[in-house]
């Protein structure tokens, strides 16, 4: 069996699992909602908040645990892979990692951070104690499932993208997520406040609509027909109104 084929098969199982073994966040309920900002520890062992981290950015969200035996090798290396294409890492969003598991050493960290080649800063890789770890995931609706036994985490693969002031603005499935996607998402983060520098960026942004079924993006034609409507008719009324000052000025003069 080559790689290609191994690799697409524990793609698909991750998926499945992610689809099927958890209950999904409510979006209904938790889109738009702040995340708490607790205490969290970075790989060099500094405390901080966790909106601190942030950088006035969208950031993407990552909940992951340092040692995980798969998953999260695929979630990072996926994610890693979309945000290469998209090549404006530290420009238009950063990324933090974030272990859910509170035994997770500053080596762990730093070890993970080194073995997905993240600079510390733009994308880095950050846990917190037990208490802020399940108050930060409740507010997520991000659920987890530990198995005493095999020293284990079960948990949904999914990548919450996150607005400058802290709200949740969307969650994105899988272990590789589509550029198309991430960048939608990280745009309808950067325009929560609307003003006229992104009236472009809000305008295009609208022309397509997130579907919760395919946990998708998928072009709103509907929008893009009414608007186009609206302007031609506004291009006709403006004709018209021009078109009928120019003569009635003709005629006085």
């Amino acid at each position: 069996m080559n790689q290609v084929r191994l690799k697409g098969i524990v793609i698909g199982v991750c998926l499945l699992a992610t689809l099927s073994s958890f209950d999904l966040p409510d979006e209904s309920k938790f889109i738009s909602r702040r995340i708490e900002n607790i205490v969290v520890r970075d790989a060099h062992g500094k405390y901080s908040n966790l909106y601190d981290n942030m950088l006035g950015k969208p950031v993407l969200l990552s909940p992951v645990y340092t040692r995980c035996p798969m998953a999260c090798s695929l979630i990072s290396n996926g994610l890693k892979n979309t945000v290469e294409q998209l090549g404006t890492l530290g420009k238009d969003f950063t990324i933090i990692t974030f272990s859910f598991d509170s035994t997770d050493t500053d080596a762990d960290l730093k070890g993970f951070e080194k073995r997905w080649k993240m600079d510390g800063k733009n994308w880095k890789t950050v846990t917190s104690n037990a208490h802020g770890i399940k108050t930060l995931l409740a507010s997520l609706d991000y659920q987890i499932e530990y198995d005493a036994l095999t020293q284990e985490y079960a948990h949904p693969n999914v990548v919450i993208v996150i607005t400058p002031s802290g709200r949740i603005a969307r969650y994105i499935y899988g272990v590789e997520p589509k550029a198309k996607d991430l960048k939608l998402a990280i745009m309808e983060a950067q325009v929560e406040k609307t003003s006229f520098n992104n009236f472009f960026k809000i305008l295009y942004v609208r022309c397509f609509s997130f579907n919760p079924a395919t946990k998708s993006y998928h072009v709103d034609w509907r929008f893009i027909a009414q608007t186009s409507a609206g302007l031609v008719m506004m291009i006709i009324m403006g004709t018209l109104l021009v078109r009928n000052l120019y003569f009635t000025k003709r005629e006085e003069i």
